[in-house]
């Protein structure tokens, strides 16, 4: 039962927008409201003497934990674009967004391992039921250069302020424990949990893109971005790769289209697995697609993912402390679409 969880998440939104618009410019301000209201159910171990144990289960008495929790957010947003002539155009954004945590964060099972000896102190895992939206202020600057047709070049800037933002730490807690060290009725012992907790986390961060022709039918492409993040704790951002970029190839013409795509991304912080920090090291894949309009009704295509078969290797505190390595293989898709 311990590694059991329900949970019923329910949102819901209103948002309203006003347009703007001059002789060189547009813009737009809005206001979005959310409320989120969740229920968590989680099961403890209990004794059997506690009046809301469970004593029918052949795994011992246990007990239902209910956690309600309700949020309500207001989420400004605006926008502002400027034709400074026929091919550069910039544009502004200020927002504050919401995301909320995975699910498995809110109400992941509790995973214990005992101590070994009496008196010692466990460890394990779990989620956290009162874990709030993560919100975001954002800032956004772009400019955009159409220099042809079918070119683009840009460069963009980004800072976001994150409230809630959700990272790792260590808990200790008390759970009943009943085992051959704390036999029936058991005892209250102590665990170190690694736990998802609200935080607060800043990351800034430039884009470059650029796209164009070759020749006729054909291009290329290319993106890279730079983010660089700090947290309240001290600790990495979880997830967050400094660097990252894209560049890759592509052809078009009435019948036939492909892409061919290589991407890059820098090792980042994965987060704690008993009580130790591990990264994900850094990873590059190959993907391609191919396109046939057969007709005006028909069309086929191929998708190819992971064609260099990249590995995914997660490593402790450095390199030469490996933890886990991953082939997930190539993929490949074929599609037949038709429209009536």
């Amino acid at each position: 039962f311990a590694g059991a969880y329900g949970l019923e998440e329910r949102s819901s939104a209103a948002y309203l927008q006003l347009n703007f618009s001059g002789d060189n410019w547009t813009a737009n301000v809005g206001m979005r409201y959310v409320e989120t209201e969740e229920k968590v159910t989680n099961y403890v171990n209990a004794s059997a003497t506690d009046p809301d144990a469970i004593t029918t289960s052949l795994f011992g008495p246990y007990k239902t934990v209910l956690t309600e929790n309700t949020y309500k957010d207001w989420l400004p947003s605006g926008n502002l674009k400027i034709d400074l002539n026929d091919t550069m155009v910039l544009r502004f954004a200020a927002s504050r967004t919401l995301t909320r945590p995975d699910f498995s964060a809110l109400a992941g099972s509790v995973s214990l391992i005992p101590p070994a000896v009496v008196g010692g102190v466990g460890s394990g895992s779990g989620g956290n039921p009162n874990l709030a939206p993560i919100t975001s202020n954002n800032l956004d600057g772009t400019f955009e250069w159409y220099y042809a047709d079918q070119a683009l070049a840009s460069v963009s800037v980004f800072s976001m302020d994150i409230g809630n933002y959700v990272s790792l730490d260590r808990s200790r807690q008390q759970y009943l424990t009943i085992d051959q060290l704390h036999p029936a009725p058991g005892a209250m012992v102590d665990y170190d949990l690694t736990v998802p907790v609200n935080s607060n986390a800043e990351v800034n961060g430039v884009e470059l893109a650029w796209e164009g022709p070759i020749v006729e039918n054909f291009g290329a492409f290319a993106n890279y971005t730079y983010a660089e993040g700090s947290t309240d704790d001290g600790q990495p951002m979880v997830g967050l790769s400094e660097n990252t970029y894209n560049v890759g190839l592509w052809f078009e013409n009435q019948t036939f289209n492909a892409r061919v795509n290589y991407t890059y991304r820098s090792e980042f912080f994965s987060g704690l697995d008993r009580a130790s920090a591990f990264w994900q090291d850094e990873v590059d894949s190959v993907s391609a697609s191919f396109g046939w309009k057969i007709n005006d009704t028909y069309s086929l295509s191929l998708d190819a993912l992971n064609l260099n078969n990249p590995k995914t290797k997660y490593y402790a505190e450095s390199k030469e402390r490996p933890r886990s390595v991953y082939e997930n293989g190539r993929q490949y898709y074929l599609n037949f679409r038709f429209k009536f």
